[in-house]
Order: structure tokens, then sequence, then C-alpha cells
């Protein structure tokens, strides 16, 4: 039976070697269907944020997950909107720029966020 890796030992139980993850193989792109599907989604949670008072300011983190998600895409991102009603039309128009590149633009893959 193997010690979980918290588990003290006394000195003579040898302990499995950790593996760690490489970094060299960078992941790739996400399929375009995948990414618009997620930026819809996204559309959807703003909508409801909307819906519940379209004048607060959006959070930073879905801010910074819309153009995450504009940059995967290839497309300008939705900026720094003052409320979430124009962080929704943001993202209509980040869907809007993704759909005129056609099915077949080429997704970015982008670096893990740390």
């Amino acid at each position: 039976m193997a010690l979980p890796a918290s588990a003290p030992t006394d000195g003579t139980t040898p302990r499995p070697a950790s593996r760690r993850r490489s970094r060299a193989k960078p992941k790739p792109p996400r399929a375009r269907a995948v990414i618009l599907a997620e930026l819809r989604g996204l559309g959807g949670l703003v909508l409801e944020q909307a819906l519940l008072d379209s004048t607060a300011s959006p959070l930073d983190s879905l801010l910074d997950w819309s153009n995450r998600l504009a940059g995967e895409l290839g497309v300008a991102g939705v900026g720094n909107p003052e409320d979430y009603r124009q962080l929704l039309r943001a993202i209509v128009e980040v869907n809007k720029r993704a759909e005129a590149l056609g099915e077949d633009a080429e997704t970015i893959a982008l670096p893990q966020a740390a």
C-alpha cells in the first residue's frame, strides 16, 4: 500500500517518485466551434447579469474571459466596458467578427494563465 505524498515516513519506506508535467509541449489550439460555443455561453451569463442590473460594473473575471476568447478567435476583444449592457453588446460584436472570418479561420493557442 502506497503512502500519500503528505504522510510522514520513518526514512526506511521509500516514497513514490512525484511526476511533474512537462511544460515543453504547448497545447494545440482549441476547435473554433468549441470557442464559439463557450462565447455564446458567456453571453448567456452576461445577459442574466444584465437583466438583474444592467448598470452594474462587470466583474474583471468576465472581462478577462471575454478578451481571452476573442484572442483565441483572432479578433479584437471587448475592451473595458463600463456596465453589463455594454459588455453584452461587445460580446455580440466579438461573435459577429468571428463569424465574419468564416468557419475555416484558424484559432490561436494562448498560453495558460499562471
